[in-house]
């Protein structure tokens, strides 16, 4: 039986168990008083002699939910040991011990000596954090932050998140060994909240301006805070174009700009109206000048009118 308790982990310290089992579970069992935890307790007594300490541990912990008598934590925390569940074993024992009438503590006279070696057997990670409503996850846990107490891990590779309203979400990967004291200090970023706008123009030189500000010229990448944002595009020669558009948070968007050339001097309504004014002047005028009459010769006829002849004499 020694060689099948070393080859699970437990070592000497699982062979004082079994040495003082007939010793302990009689006076703990004085202390467990229901008829059904007391028959749970010896299926785990049972299993813990045979070495199944899966099976142990579940009818130790079925017994003390019915019944919260101390000496169960004692018992699950020997069924946890053999598991290798040093970090939940220190906790069984720490029930026993608060939980422990002096008269049941004395029973177990290497308590203090079990209790200690268990501690050398985890490593211990404390996490601060100033970020409010910051949350830590590992192993499909989710503890709330500032801890009230260090927490204890079995030796292991273990990941951990930390995530906060409106923050970065923060993963590292710690390796913890033995004996470890360990302090997790996360810098948590502000997130990133800002929509992405991305403004073109084929039109090189096109200036944009946001809510009043000039951004610069195309082409253009913006973080923008989320919300209504007004527009305004310009180019020498060309028609300005004002818009407004809605951005969400950490939306990517996309603004191809085009605008209409304005006319040239020639091309202007104004520059042929103008034009066709003086065109038709100067036609007149040509007309004018064209049909003018020149000096009459005179419209009698020769011949027609007589007078007599007055001759002067002096």
């Amino acid at each position: 039986m020694f060689g099948q308790l070393v080859k699970r982990g437990i070592g000497a310290w699982a062979l004082l168990w079994v040495c003082i089992l007939s010793f302990v579970v009689p006076s703990a069992a004085q202390q467990v008083t229901d008829p059904v935890a007391v028959e749970l307790k010896r299926r785990g007594d049972t299993a813990m002699e045979a070495g199944h300490f899966d099976a142990a541990l579940q009818a130790y912990t079925k017994a003390l939910a019915i019944e919260p008598a101390a000496a169960l934590h004692y018992n699950r925390a020997r069924a946890l040991q053999g598991l290798g569940r040093n970090a939940d074993a220190l906790a069984e024992f720490e029930a026993f011990d608060a939980k422990a009438s002096p008269d049941l503590k004395s029973v177990v006279s290497d308590f203090d000596e079990m209790k200690g070696q268990v501690s050398r057997q985890i490593a211990e990670l404390q996490v601060e954090c100033s970020v409010e409503d910051a949350t830590l996850r590992f192993n499909g846990q989710a503890i709330p932050l500032p801890l009230k107490a260090p927490l204890r891990f079995d030796p292991s590779t273990i990941v951990f998140e930390i995530a906060a309203p409106n923050y970065e979400s923060f993963k590292t990967r710690l390796t913890l060994f033995a004996g470890d004291s360990k302090i997790l200090k996360p810098e948590l970023k502000r997130q990133d909240l800002r929509a992405t706008l991305s403004i073109t123009s084929k039109l090189s030189g096109t200036l944009v301006q946001m809510d009043g500000n000039t951004m610069g010229a195309v082409p253009l990448d913006l973080q923008v805070a989320p919300g209504e944002h007004r527009l305004r595009y310009s180019h020498p020669g060309y028609r300005d174009i004002q818009s407004s558009l809605v951005l969400r948070s950490k939306e990517r968007r996309h603004v191809a700009v085009t605008l209409d050339r304005l006319p040239l001097w020639y091309e202007t309504w104004w520059f042929w109206t103008a034009a066709g004014a003086v065109v038709t002047t100067s036609i007149v005028a040509g007309v004018a000048f064209s049909t003018e009459r020149s000096a009459g010769a005179g419209d009698i006829a020769p011949g027609r009118i007589s007078a007599p002849i007055i001759v002067q004499t002096r």
